[in-house]
């Protein structure tokens, strides 16, 4: 036997690698320490998730609710819609960037504005979700400027859960006091 085929069979009894019971025991402990870690990013993820979706439906009224401001303030009369459902603005001639009117409407659960007196033909959408039925309302009081108030309530989309709810009150800064 040359020295060569004597130092290869020493390594080959030395090189005995690992048992089944080895091998168990590691993925026995590797699987212990990775479980919690698992729930822990799903939990994360849901959570991500939960908190976009209440995020999104926020920013979509709060757009909705901007424009809506911007085209009440500028109106000389508000007049409800459906008991409450929409309001129709009348747009003086200084409102030179809008339609001589302009209604806000919630129909399926959608804000939606249309270039017009009534909540029909082509709108477009702003919101989703909305569960209030009838948001708006006026209040004039005798010498005041008219007032349209708004209360509406959404369900955020997905796994998000709880409705919120945002109010305003948008004065026409072009009506006469009453």
């Amino acid at each position: 036997m040359t020295a060569h085929s004597t130092m290869r069979a020493r390594l080959a009894r030395e090189e005995h690698g690992f048992t089944l019971v080895e091998l168990l025991i590691v993925m026995i402990l590797l699987a212990i320490i990775m479980g919690p870690l698992v729930d822990a990013f799903v939990s994360g993820t849901n959570a991500a998730y939960v908190t976009n979706g209440r995020l999104s439906a926020q920013q979509d009224i709060r757009t909705g609710l901007a424009r809506l401001e911007y085209e009440g303030r500028c109106g000389s009369s508000a007049t409800l819609l459906n008991s409450g459902a929409g309001v129709s603005f009348t747009l003086p001639t200084i409102c030179s960037h809008l339609s001589p009117a302009v209604a806000w409407c919630i129909s399926g659960g959608v804000l939606t504005r249309y270039l017009a007196t009534t909540c029909s033909g082509t709108g477009q959408p702003f919101a989703r979700n909305i569960t209030s039925a009838t948001p708006f309302s006026l209040q004039a009081n005798t010498g005041d400027l008219q007032e349209v108030l708004i209360n509406l309530t959404a369900n955020p989309v997905g796994k998000a859960a709880g409705s919120f709810s945002v109010t305003d009150a948008i004065t026409l800064r072009n009506s006469s006091p009453s």
